[in-house]
Formats: C-alpha cells, sequence, structure tokens
C-alpha cells in the first residue's frame, strides 16, 4: 500500500468510533457545556510519543499554562498528504503531549481542520473503520482510511497484515509498528 511504489517503514492504525467521527467532522461538542476536543488521542503516551518523535521530523515549542504555572513543552509536527477524489493534498500535522486532565495521553491536534470525515470508510461486514498513518521509506507520511475488512483480505504487506489482525485480536483502540526498530504496540 504505497501510491508511490515506496516501502512502507512505518504504520499507525486507529479504530475510528462514532466520537471519532463527529471529531473529523467538527461536530465533537455533544453538549452546550464546552469541550469537544477535535484532536485523537494515543495511549499510553509513553509508547506512542515516541514513535511520533521518529516519524515526525520538526520539533518547536509551546508555552502551556496549567494551574497557573507556565512551562514549555515540545510539539511534533510534519507534512502529511492524502488523497482526495480531486488529488492530493497536504497539511501540516501536530502531535502534542499529554495535558494534566488527560495524563498518558498524547494527541493529534485539530484533526477536524483536514476536512477528512468524506473518507472515512464504513467496514462492508460491520468491523471497524481505521484511520492510518504511515511513512514511507523516503520519509513522506501519508494518511488513509480503510476497514478491519480490507486490513485482513486486501492485498496488504505481509508484515503489515499480519500486525493488523494481531491488533484486531488485541481490540485495542490504536496500534503503531515501526519496520526500522522492530517496536510495536500493543506488543502481541
Amino acid at each position: 500500500m504505497s501510491s508511490s511504489g515506496q516501502a512502507i517503514i512505518r504504520v499507525l492504525l486507529q479504530n475510528i468510533e462514532d466520537g471519532d467521527r463527529r471529531k473529523f467532522e467538527a461536530r465533537s461538542n455533544d453538549s452546550d457545556t464546552g469541550g469537544g476536543a477535535r484532536d485523537l488521542r494515543f495511549r499510553p503516551e509513553d509508547e506512542f510519543l515516541p514513535f511520533f518523535g521518529r516519524m515526525l521530523p520538526q520539533k518547536h515549542y509551546e508555552t502551556r499554562t496549567s494551574k497557573g504555572v507556565k512551562s514549555q513543552i515540545e510539539v511534533l509536527s510534519g507534512t502529511v498528504t492524502w488523497t482526495e477524489p480531486t488529488g492530493d493534498k497536504s497539511a501540516r500535522l501536530e502531535v502534542w503531549p499529554s495535558t494534566n486532565a488527560r495524563p498518558n495521553e498524547c494527541r493529534i491536534a485539530r484533526i477536524s481542520s483536514f476536512g477528512l470525515y468524506g473518507l472515512i470508510k464504513t467496514d462492508p461486514a460491520g468491523g471497524r473503520s481505521v484511520f492510518m498513518m504511515f511513512q514511507q521509506a523516503n520519509k513522506a507520511i501519508r494518511l488513509y482510511f480503510t476497514t478491519e475488512t480490507s486490513l485482513r483480505s486486501g492485498n496488504w504487506d505481509p508484515k503489515i497484515k499480519q500486525f493488523a489482525s494481531e491488533w484486531i485480536a488485541d481490540g485495542s483502540k490504536s496500534a503503531f509498528l515501526d519496520l526500522q526498530t522492530m517496536e510495536r504496540y500493543p506488543r502481541g
């Protein structure tokens, strides 16, 4: 699975549930009380943040205030590309570390700003809808949507197919596989 023929070296998988669909569509605030973050969250942070650090080439610092105390936090970023019916689109994706309100949970920020909602696929067999982010050997990062059925029976690289099968069986919301370091989550 690579539009340019480049081998995939890292892949991230996340089950897209109803609340996540609303995040992609910028409808995640289900009440008038505020909140409604449009971020995709990944835990445990101590597993996912280092993975994102290997995938995303840029780092910058932002000031965060928590309980009246200001601190500098490292934000990871990089350009991601995805394919729409009209052609390829690109944007800068940011991964932020956990907050006090959500400890041990890093996040892809402002996912609704990318306009990806119409690309989410519904599994014809009732399985998971899956968000993928993968990095190719040339370091390009692509976003893609697929389904559990496709991951089980589609024409995927055998290593990714096997890993996806183990992730689905594990029941975890999110997973990653780094084919360079051979690190993975869940560990299987």
